[in-house]
C-alpha cells in the first residue's frame, strides 16, 4: 500500500530499482527454449522425412498387395517392395532380371521433396536460421544422413530378383535431400528475396532470365503432352482395358501415368526443340522423324504422336524462340544502361544456361525401363540442351537486340 504522504523520491528510486532487479514471471508458454544445434536438427529431419516417406509409399503398396488375391508374395516382399519404390523415387537404379530400371517418375519424386521442405522448415525454425550460410549449413546436416540412411533402406529392399543400387541412392539421397533441405530452410526463414542480392548482378539477371525461358519451354512441352493425350484419349482407354487390369490394377495404372506426367512435359519439350525422345533402342518421336515398334501398354503412351509433316516442326520450334526472345527481354530490362553489344552479349548466354538446366531434366526423365529395347527411353540429353542452347539463345539475342534499339532511338 502507498502512504497517505506518497512516495518520496529516494523511496521511488528503491521501487524501480527492486523492479527491474526481480526476476520477471514466465509467461503461459514457458521460457524460451535454446536453438537446436544443426546436427541434431539435420539429424532428426533425415531420419523423419525417410520414415514419413515409407509409410505415404506403404499405404497405396500395401492396400495393393492386400486387394491382390492373385499375389502369392508375403508381407516381406510387400515391404520390400515399399522400399524399391522409395529408392527408385529418389532416382536410383532398380536391377531387375535382364537389364536395369532406371526411369524415375518424377511425380514420385515430389513426395521426398515436399518432405524435406516441411522437416527443414521445422529445423529452420529450432535452430533460428537467419542468413544463407545458416540454410546451407542445416542443409548439409539433413542431407548427409539421408543420403546414409536411403543407402540402408537399397540394400534393405533388394530381393534375388530386384536389387536397388546403394551407392546411387546415396548419391541421390544426397542430392535430393540437399536440395529439399536448402530450399526448405530458406522458405521457413523468409530468405528467399536475398537469394538473387547475394550473387553478382550478371549472374542474377541469367538466373531470372534462364528461369523465364525453361518455364516457357517446359509450358509448351506440357501443352503438347495434354493435347496428344485429348486427341488419343480413346486410345488410352483400350489400351488400359486390353490387359484386364481390374480395380486393383487399373489403381496401380493410374498412379503410374499421374507419377508420369512430369517426364510426359519434358519429352513433349524435347520434341517441341525438334530432337524428340526414344520408347526403346532404335525409335525415335519428333517433329521431323518418327519411328515406333512394339511399346508397352500404358496408357499414357497412347499420346505418342505420329508422323507430322515437316513444317510442323518449323512452326514448332517458335515456341523456344518465343522462349529466348522473353527472356531477352528480361536481361535487358533489368540492365541499368543497356548498349547494343552488353545486351546481346547477356542475352545470349541464356541459351546455354538453359539448355543445361533442361539437359540435366531431360536425363532426369529418361533411362532404361528394363533390358533388351526398353533399355533407352527418354529424350537425349546432349541433343536437347544443345537445341535448347542455340534455339533459346537466339531468340534472347535477336529480342534484346529489338529492345535496345527502340531504347536508345526514343
Amino acid at each position: 500500500m502507498v502512504p497517505a504522504g506518497g512516495l518520496r523520491s529516494g523511496d521511488t528510486r528503491g521501487a524501480m530499482t527492486d523492479t527491474l532487479s526481480r526476476p520477471s514471471r514466465t509467461t503461459s508458454r514457458g521460457p524460451a527454449q535454446p536453438a537446436r544445434r544443426p546436427l541434431e536438427a539435420g539429424l532428426l529431419g533425415a531420419l523423419w522425412s525417410v520414415c514419413a516417406g515409407l509409410v505415404a509409399i506403404a499405404v497405396p503398396v500395401l492396400l495393393v498387395w492386400a486387394a491382390d488375391g492373385r499375389s502369392g508374395s508375403g508381407a516381406a516382399e510387400a515391404m520390400r517392395a515399399v522400399g524399391q519404390v522409395w529408392v527408385i523415387a529418389h532416382g536410383a537404379a532398380l536391377e531387375v532380371p535382364g537389364g536395369v530400371l532406371g526411369l524415375t517418375p518424377l511425380g514420385l519424386l515430389v513426395l521426398p521433396l515436399a518432405l524435406l521442405l516441411r522437416a527443414a522448415g521445422h529445423g529452420a525454425r529450432e535452430c533460428r536460421v537467419t542468413s544463407l550460410r545458416q540454410a546451407g549449413q542445416l542443409a548439409v546436416s539433413i542431407a548427409v544422413p539421408y543420403g546414409v540412411l536411403a543407402a540402408v533402406v537399397a540394400a534393405l529392399a533388394a530381393t534375388p530378383d530386384v536389387r536397388p543400387v546403394p551407392w546411387q541412392a546415396l548419391l541421390a539421397g544426397w542430392a535430393v535431400g540437399g536440395v529439399g533441405g536448402f530450399a526448405g530452410a530458406v522458405r521457413s526463414a523468409r530468405l528467399w528475396p536475398a537469394v538473387l542480392p547475394a550473387l553478382p548482378a550478371r549472374a542474377a539477371r541469367l538466373v531470372t532470365a534462364t528461369t523465364v525461358a525453361v518455364a516457357v519451354v517446359l509450358a509448351g512441352g506440357s501443352l503438347v503432352a495434354a493435347a496428344s493425350l485429348a486427341k488419343h484419349l480413346g486410345r488410352a482407354g483400350d489400351l488400359a482395358a486390353a490387359t484386364g487390369p481390374g480395380l486393383v490394377g487399373g489403381t496401380a495404372l493410374l498412379l503410374l501415368g499421374l507419377a508420369l506426367v512430369p517426364n510426359a512435359a519434358l519429352w513433349g519439350a524435347s520434341w517441341l526443340t525438334g530432337p524428340g525422345f526414344h520408347v526403346g533402342i532404335g525409335t525415335v518421336v519428333g517433329p521431323y522423324a518418327t519411328h515406333l515398334g512394339p511399346v508397352p501398354s500404358l496408357p499414357l503412351l497412347a499420346a505418342l504422336p505420329g508422323p507430322v509433316p515437316g513444317w510442323v516442326g518449323l512452326v514448332a520450334m517458335a515456341v523456344p524462340l518465343a522462349a529466348g526472345a522473353a527472356a531477352g527481354v528480361v536481361v535487358v530490362r533489368r540492365l541499368r544502361t543497356p548498349t547494343w553489344a552488353v545486351a546481346c552479349r547477356e542475352a545470349a548466354l541464356v541459351g546455354p544456361c538453359a539448355g543445361v538446366v533442361l539437359a540435366l531434366a531431360g536425363w532426369l526423365s529418361g533411362g532404361p525401363a528394363g533390358g533388351h529395347r526398353l533399355a533407352d527411353v527418354g529424350p537425349s540429353p546432349w541433343q536437347l540442351g544443345l537445341a535448347v542452347a542455340v534455339e533459346t539463345g537466339l531468340g534472347a539475342a535477336l529480342a534484346a537486340a529489338v529492345v535496345v534499339r527502340r531504347v536508345t532511338s526514343r
